[in-house]
Parts: C-alpha cells; structure tokens; sequence
C-alpha cells in the first residue's frame, strides 16, 4: 500500500524579522550546498566597482572614472582614430596598479615600440594569437575561471573569425565564395553568456576593440558596429571614436624658409569620443569630448569641455 505523502506544514511569520531571518538561513544554506555565494544581499555588493584609468583625464572624467572592472567595454569606429593607442594607455595605466594584463592581437598589428611609447611594459604583457574565434574565446574563459588576468584587450571584434566560418562540419576548408552569415554574432552572443558571470567573478576587465562598417540601408549609409545585438546588449560602456573637422587639428607653424612667413602644419588630428551607451555611473549618453592626437606621440592629456549630443544627433 503505497504511503501517503506527508502534508508540507504551514509556514507563517509572525513579523518582517523572523521572515528575514528565515531567508538569510535559507541563502546561507543554498550558498553552502553550491560551494559559491550565488544569492547576496544588496548590502554586500559595493556601491562603486573599480576602474582603471585611460590614463586621459578628459576620458576619466567622460566615463566616471575609467573602463569598470568585472565587465565589458567595447571601443569602437573607422580605421585610423586611435582605437588601438587608447588600448595602450589603459594597458599601461592598469600595469601602473600592478595588474596583469593579456592582449589578444587578432589583427596581427600589435606595435611593441609604439607600445612601450604609450608607458606600457612589453615585458610583463602576455600577447595571445589565435586562429580561430572558438580558440580567443576559450583562452579567455580559462584565465577567468582561474582568475589569472586583470585585464584583457581585444583586437579586434572583426578579427574573430569563427572556425566553421574557415571549415565546414566535415574539416574541409571552405571557399573564400561561401556565406556564413551571422556566424560570429551566434558565437559572440554565446561567448557572452558563458563569460558574464566568470569575468564578474574573476574582477577582470575585457575591453574590446570594434571596427565600423557602413549600413546601406535606407536614404543614407551609416556607421555601425558589427557584431549582433549580443555586444550591445552585454557592454557597460561603448564608446565611439571619430576623427573631427580638420579645422579642429592641431597644428604647428614654421617658418618658410622662401617667403621668410610662417604657415601652419597639421601636426595630428582632432578625435571625437561619443559615449554611445553606459551601465555605470559616468556622464550621460550622447555625451562628447574632443581631444588631440599628435601623429609623433598620442593623444593629449588636456581637460576639456563635455559636450551634451541630443538622441538621435
């Protein structure tokens, strides 16, 4: 005769207290039995999560503080605007605290005398190269599950080329002619999933580099970053460099040794930084700044003005 279930007995509180005492029982419990503190209370989480700093204080002052730890950043925009410099300058910030630091050099383009011109120490970074988009990703997975980086730069987004985008399900190595379309977005959005929550726990930075392509859709070609709702969604800043008006460069002016008059020669060029979308405390979105880049040395460390965009401008 099989056996009545037992009648789960009523559980009632006599006031907020004893409720909250019981939950705090309960998640000490739970937290136990997965050997990790999967539920906290709000009161454990700190209110300010660290950030390194650019190493610009315009920029700082932009984003709240720098580039947040234990999330994503992407920068991203055309070839040519110092996506790759200002990497440089939070690589050396970050080594300036005593953090390690790994570039993933995609691109193949890292430029180790330009480098250590930006303050950074070659010696102490780790340089990842990789083949494949499966074999970037699973290199970051293994240093966050280990806890074994601070910080980590992409270079690029693009450059992942995921391995079924290179070979088909039987190894055979596709034609450049075949169309995996979207095939790095899938991979990207998955990637994110599965790294959020190690990158979180592990304090890493990722910072990722994206390059823009044009969206001919519409009256008009625009701007925009590839990748899959996947990186918007997952980010906490993006930001987006430009280059300005040529008016706005820096120059210098020398003397025509002809004329005896001097003339002015652009030394560099303005860049424009829009911060395009945040999840932590900085200035509002559409917010911009405009800093020189001298050709010879980097950017500027200048303060500057922040200049409020209206959405959609």
């Amino acid at each position: 005769m099989p056996r009545k279930k037992k009648k789960q007995e009523k559980i009632e509180y006599s006031n907020k207290e004893e409720k909250l005492k019981a939950l705090q029982k309960i998640v000490r419990q739970f937290n136990r039995s997965h050997d990790k503190e999967l539920i906290k209370f709000g009161k454990e989480i700190e209110k300010e999560r660290e950030r390194i700093s650019f190493g610009l204080k315009a920029l700082d002052k932009l984003t709240g503080g720098g580039i947040p730890v234990g999330l994503f950043t992407v920068i991203w925009g055309n070839k040519s605007t110092g996506k790759t410099t200002l990497t440089y300058k939070i690589i050396a910030e970050a080594q300036k605290q005593d953090k390690i630091v790994a570039f993933f050099d995609l691109e193949n383009t890292f430029d180790p005398d330009w480098a250590i011109k930006q303050g950074v120490n070659t010696e102490e970074l780790v340089l990842g190269y990789f083949d494949t988009a499966e074999e970037a990703m699973d290199a970051l997975i293994v240093m966050a599950e280990n806890k074994a980086v601070d910080l980590v730069v992409i270079d690029s987004i693009q450059a992942m080329s995921p391995k079924g985008e290179q070979r088909n399900k039987s190894g055979t190595t596709r034609s450049i002619e075949e169309d995996e379309m979207a095939l790095l977005a899938r991979k990207l959005s998955k990637f994110f999933r599965i790294t959020a929550p190690k990158i979180n726990e592990g304090n890493i930075a990722v910072v990722m580099i994206g390059q823009a392509r044009m969206d001919i859709g519409g009256f008009i070609a625009l701007e925009t970053l590839s990748g899959g709702r996947g990186l918007a969604h997952w980010a906490s800043l993006i930001i987006k460099m430009r280059r300005g008006e040529k008016s706005n460069a820096p120059y210098t002016r020398i003397k025509d040794e002809k004329t005896g008059k001097s003339k002015k020669v652009i030394i560099g060029f303005d860049c424009v930084f829009k911060l395009e979308k945040k999840k932590v405390k900085s200035m509002p979105e559409g917010t911009e700044i405009h800093l020189p880049f001298i050709f010879e040395e980097g950017f500027e460390d200048v303060d500057v003005e922040m200049e409020e965009v209206e959405d959609g401008e």
